[in-house]
Order: C-alpha cells, then structure tokens, then sequence
C-alpha cells in the first residue's frame, strides 16, 4: 500500500506465498476466507465500525475536516485491529506496529494541521491564481501527503467487509462448479474461475527482488513482491496464483471444512478433518469415516490410487508366473501401499517422487534392499 501503508505485502515465487516471515502453498488464504467468513463472526464485527470512517471520506473529499469525527475514525480502526488477525493472513503480521501507525496518525495534532491545510486550500481558490498569503509550499506539501495517507487507510479499512463478501461468495461459487470440469488443472479450471471472477483490475504495487532458493540457502532466485491497496486484491492474486500452479480449494464432503489442493486428483475427502462421529468411541479422519460408510473414493477419481492398483498388479502377475518369489511379492506390495499413504499425506512428496519411486526398476531395487 502506498505512503507507508504496507500491511499487506507478499513475495509470490514458484507457487508459493511469502508472507509475514512464513510461506504458505499459493491459494493458502483462499482457503482459509471459505473457513473463516463465518467463523467468530469475523466480517459482521468489521463491519459494523465504518460509520466515522464513512464520515471523514467524505468530509475531505468535500474539502473540510470534522476533528472529532476524525480521532473517531481512528478508533474504529483501532478497534477493527482487535478482530482482523482472527483471519489469516493477519494474524501473522506485525498488528502491533500498525496499531502504534493508525495512532500516531488520527492523532489531535493532525487533525488541526488537516484542518488548516484544507482551509488555505480553500481560500487559495477564491484568489483565481493570484498569489494568496495563505499558501505555504512546505505545510502545503505537508497536508497533501497526509490527506492521501488518511484516504487511503481509510478506503482500505472501509473496504475489507465487502472485500471479504464478495471474495468468499465468488469463491464459494467456483468451488460448487469445480466437478464441472473435466480435469482439475488450470486448463480446466481456468475457464470456470474467469467467468465467475471476471476481469477485475485493481492497483497493486509490483517489484522483483532475490530470494534465497530455499531457508538458509546462498543461492538467490528472482521473485514478485506485491503491495496490495485492497484485501480483495490481495485474495484474489493469492487465489490465481495457486490456480495457475494446480491450485484450487476443494470441499470436504464429510467436514464441510474447504482445503486446498495441489494436484489433479478428484479428492473428496480432507487429510485433516475429523470426522463429525465416533467410531468405537474414538476420533477417525474424513477418509476414514468415508470408507466405513461406504463410501471411498474410486480408483479412476484418484491418480495416486490408480497408480498404486497397477502395479499391484503387476506384481500379482509377476509372483504367478514365478518371475518373482511370494516374499518378494508381498515385501513389494508392503512397500507401494506405504508410498501410497505418503503421498496421500505430503502433496509434495506426490508431486514429486510418488510416481517414479512406483516404478518397477525403482519400487524392485528398494523392495531388493530391504529383504537383506
């Protein structure tokens, strides 16, 4: 944000989101609106503390300055800081710091010197370019930095409930239509989330800088620092981001919960949720509660699990035909369903190696390893 207002700034590389000292998969804080929009009310408090804020846009906008109205606008935004970092990505950023920037700004002192700049403003004009008295170059250049400084916190501050709405019902949208497509990568899903998006042009701020490859790395690589004006710019970058690496919020069909997904499976169950029953009085995942039910996912739906069945069969043919010893086979087998879990659980891990380490040659050389 510009004139020192940069609370919401992140660094974007190689589907990846740098935020607040931590990096996220990009799409992360998609995501986290569809679980949080409703969660503690979070949009409903924000909202309600405009009114002051309504007032002073207005006020100088129209060339003049309520001072009480003023230091209540501060206030509100004081007060709206109290309930933001209850959604990501605030809550891993410096809230203090803007805290301490918001009061040193709606301060009594600032509002007199507003106050004053607008009103020589005022009297400037009726001189009709005549030289006035009243103008002084420095207080002048003084009080238009801080009237933008102010619009624009404002603006911001104003802005973040309709943000969140309209954020979170467009991607609650796209995510009702993801089975629409008939394979969930960007080429697929791409279409769906324009139509719904549309073409949306917003002011952000852009800058390449090194980036150390990996934590504690020596070497650096180019990345994207943004500066967003608005939340809703910022979710939607992060949003398109994560789409245009595989990217795209799913939901869970026992949970409810949204997650993120980073590859072309047609997952329909989180890793992380726990299931709303007990199962013999215990705790069970989403999967887990799915299976019981009835209710697996199917092979075809799932790349890493068609995978997995293929060479499990393959193994199967090969212990028939004596290719290979029963102990082998079964070491073998062992081996593939742990490399199945792992990939269920670490995307990364599935991204990657999943696929070679099934291969024959690899999967027989590990399986050869182990038996000795």
């Amino acid at each position: 944000m510009s004139d020192g207002l940069g609370f919401l700034t992140a660094v974007y590389r190689d589907g990846r989101v740098h935020i607040g000292g931590k990096s996220y998969p990009a799409g992360t804080f998609a995501v986290q609106l569809l679980n949080q929009y409703y969660k503690d009310d979070t949009a409903a408090r924000i909202a309600v503390f405009r009114q002051s804020n309504w007032n002073v846009q207005e006020q100088l906008c129209a060339g003049y300055l309520n001072e009480t109205d003023f230091i209540k606008a501060g206030k509100e935004i004081l007060t709206i800081l109290q309930t933001l970092p209850k959604l990501k990505p605030f809550s891993s950023l410096d809230i203090a710091a803007e805290k301490q920037r918001i009061a040193e700004l709606f301060t009594e002192g600032n509002a007199a010197a507003l106050s004053d700049y607008l009103r020589r403003r005022a009297a400037i004009a009726q001189f009709d370019g005549v030289f006035s008295p009243e103008y002084d170059k420095a207080l002048f250049k003084n009080g238009e930095t801080m009237c933008a400084t102010v619009l624009s916190t404002l603006r911001f501050y104003d802005a973040i409930p309709e943000d969140m709405r309209k954020a979170f019902e467009q991607l609650k949208k796209f995510v009702s239509r993801v089975d629409e497509a008939d394979r969930f990568d960007e080429q697929h899903l791409l279409p769906i989330a324009t139509e719904i998006f549309g073409t949306n042009s917003f002011p952000l701020h852009t800058e390449y800088i090194a980036l150390p490859k990996r934590r504690n790395s020596r070497i650096l690589v180019t990345a994207r620092r943004m500066t967003f004006e608005s939340y809703y710019s910022f979710v939607l970058t992060d949003f398109f981001e994560g789409l245009h690496h595989g990217h795209y919020p799913r939901q869970c069909e026992v949970c409810k919960q949204y997650f993120l997904m980073q590859n072309a499976r047609r997952q329909k169950y989180c890793t992380y949720g726990t299931a709303p029953e007990l199962y013999h009085g215990e705790k069970i995942s989403c999967r887990r509660y799915a299976i019981i039910q009835g209710k697996a996912e199917r092979a075809k739906d799932n790349s890493l699990k068609a995978a997995y069945d293929r060479r499990c069969s393959a193994i199967r043919s090969e212990k028939s035909r004596g290719t290979i010893s029963a102990e082998f086979a079964q070491v073998a087998q062992e081996l593939a369903k742990r490399r199945l879990e792992q990939a269920e659980e670490d995307d990364a891990y599935a991204k990657t190696n999943y696929f070679t380490d099934l291969e024959r040659t690899k999967l027989y050389a590990d399986t050869g390893k182990r038996m000795k």
